[in-house]
């Protein structure tokens, strides 16, 4: 009888791609429902929206190489991604309309691959296939990768981890054939990785400690020709991608003031909340900061764990340490923050890290809780235990899903768990003044600035409140506030703009349709608005010029503008 169940287990769920099946169901299960969504205002809006029409034209590709994922300019670019823009441009391939819907769709295609590959990895590891597919299972619908697919920027960790995890499988491919063709296959998915999210540069770090747990010293010794072309391999790969983004970025970091020790020394302390999120996975929050993070789930966590390892007598060390090494290392490089700012700790730079705890749980292993409990009592409770958490962990992820369904949803979530960030008051506040509210939206932008005096956007937000209200005194103030804090803010400069042109400053605000245009070529608010004025005032020659620009820069012609390049074109069609 016990046999044929295990049978029918097997033929069910394990058998040919039959686990695949089962990973992509329960995933698309929970969240199916973001398919549905908008978005929340947080890069999405930028990165999706604000330069569909740079993603849409694929004649853009090797740009995407050759700038900051924010398209900044004249300075201030911080984040040197091309594979995440070469995914965004993937979805504005579907049209504009669609463009939403195609970003979340992408993002729960991009999470199931990654669940599927980390099944493999562990089949690779030779993992029993049965609890290889309960633990892919568990990890595919945990609450905390929500912010990586139901919020669209929240994607470039599932996106690394595609990339990640099969590098690691080919490593391994290599250690044990060392048939060049894997060493090769190791390499492309490591580089492509690092043009993903700079992350992926504690990679070599991860494959250098597996060869030191689990390879017979003497074998390194042997080997020390593989050990050289592993090293040789990942300092090409490694210079030849840092030069790519020195060359964009113009810095070691980022545009920002950084000091590497004294960060990861002050947020450390981070690491705590973020094991307890792994194991216990509730309070959780859109956009934390330190100081409104639980550190209780942490210590109970922490306890479990030790309370775990005391019970369990078989305990496999090689694999608990491994695990331990890759949550470190995963999440080392998220602790650098720049100085100038207060740290915020997004849940979805936890979803890489996490999978380290699979090792761990698989090096802690089963407790007996009878001396004389047989197998098949054993693999009863593990399965038991195992469904249980995948139906849990599933209705949490569906419940938190609600958070990342609009653009209020999420800053009044980010508001109520971490209500001492500025940041997150500046934005609920924006999504009031979206909303026509005002008042509302006066009131988070003066309780930011209470928190934090120099938060930016904070200032040039008030800024516009001031200018609906016709205080153009005070919106003035407030923009040229801003342009202190933040010399590189196109918004300032555009809505500053805005504010001259309604006072009858025309010059003025010409200028700073220009200044905006300077900070960001791809503003076209500002380059239509400078179109604008010269056509109206019957200046053909500097209309013709605003014209040809948004041309060049391939942003959508107004239909004046289309005129005045193409008269003959306006002939034809007027017959």
């Amino acid at each position: 009888m016990n046999n044929n169940r295990e049978n029918w287990f097997q033929s069910v769920f394990l058998n040919s791609w039959r686990p695949f099946f089962w990973i992509a169901a329960a995933i698309f299960l929970v969240y199916c429902s973001t398919l549905f969504y908008g978005i929340v205002y947080l890069d999405d809006n930028v990165l999706v929206v604000g330069h569909y029409q740079f993603n849409k034209n694929l004649s853009n590709i090797f740009q995407a190489f050759n700038e900051d994922i924010f398209r900044t300019s004249l300075g201030g670019g911080s984040f040197y991604r091309p594979i995440l823009r070469l995914s965004f441009m993937f979805d504005a391939q579907f049209g504009e309309r669609a463009i939403v819907f195609m970003s979340h769709f992408s993002n729960l295609v991009l999470h199931i691959f990654s669940a599927c590959l980390f099944f493999l990895l562990l089949l690779k590891l030779n993992i029993k296939k049965e609890i290889a597919l309960f633990l892919s299972l568990i990890f595919g619908v945990h609450p905390l990768t929500a912010q990586t697919v139901s919020f669209i920027a929240g994607r470039n960790d599932s996106l690394l981890a595609i990339f990640v995890f099969p590098s690691l499988m080919f490593f391994l491919d290599f250690l044990e054939t060392k048939r060049i063709k894997y060493y090769v296959w190791h390499l492309i998915f490591f580089c492509l990785a690092l043009f993903t999210k700079e992350t992926a540069a504690v990679l070599p770090f991860l494959c250098a400690s597996f060869i030191l747990i689990f390879v017979n010293p003497k074998k390194i010794i042997a080997d020390l020709k593989q050990c050289a072309y592993l090293l040789a391999g990942w300092g090409s790969v490694g210079i030849f991608w840092f030069l790519a983004r020195r060359e964009v970025l113009h810095n070691f970091i980022g545009n920002a003031d950084y000091d590497v020790l004294l960060s990861i020394y002050r947020n450390f302390p981070a690491l705590l909340p973020a094991i307890g999120k792994i194991i216990l996975p509730f309070d959780l929050s859109v956009f934390p900061v330190m100081k409104d993070m639980m550190m209780i789930y942490g210590i109970i966590s922490l306890i479990l764990l030790a309370v775990w390892f005391i019970l369990v007598k078989n305990k496999n060390y090689r694999l608990i340490i491994f695990g331990a090494v890759w949550f470190f290392l995963f999440t080392l490089l998220t602790l650098i923050k720049p100085m100038d700012t207060t740290p915020e700790f997004s849940e979805n730079r936890i979803y890489l890290p996490m999978f380290g705890f699979a090792f761990i749980f698989l090096g802690l292993g089963r407790i007996k809780f009878r001396d004389k409990s047989n197998n098949i009592t054993q693999k009863k409770i593990f399965l038991g235990i195992s469904v249980a958490l995948i139906i849990t962990f599933s209705f949490v992820t569906i419940y938190r899903n609600k958070y990342y369904k609009n653009k209020l949803n999420f800053w009044n979530n980010a508001v109520e768990t971490s209500p001492s960030f500025a940041f997150n008051h500046n934005n609920l506040g924006a999504m009031f003044f979206l909303d026509g509210k005002k008042n509302e939206a006066e009131k988070e932008f003066n309780k930011a600035l209470e928190i934090n005096p120099r938060e930016r956007m904070a200032h040039n937000n008030l800024g516009l409140v001031y200018l609906e209200k016709e205080d153009f005194s005070k919106a003035e103030e407030e923009f040229n506030k801003e342009l202190e804090i933040n010399p590189y803010y196109d918004n300032a400069y555009a809505n500053k703009g805005l504010l001259y042109y309604r006072m009858g400053r025309m010059d003025e605000a010409v200028d700073s349709w220009k200044k905006t245009l300077e900070v960001n070529p791809g503003y076209s608010q500002a380059l239509y608005n400078l179109f604008i004025y010269y056509y109206q005032n019957q200046d053909k020659e500097n209309a013709k010029y605003w014209a040809q620009e948004a041309q060049n820069r391939e942003i959508t012609l107004l239909p004046e503008m289309q005129k005045m390049l193409n008269p003959l074109d306006s002939i034809i069609l007027n017959k």
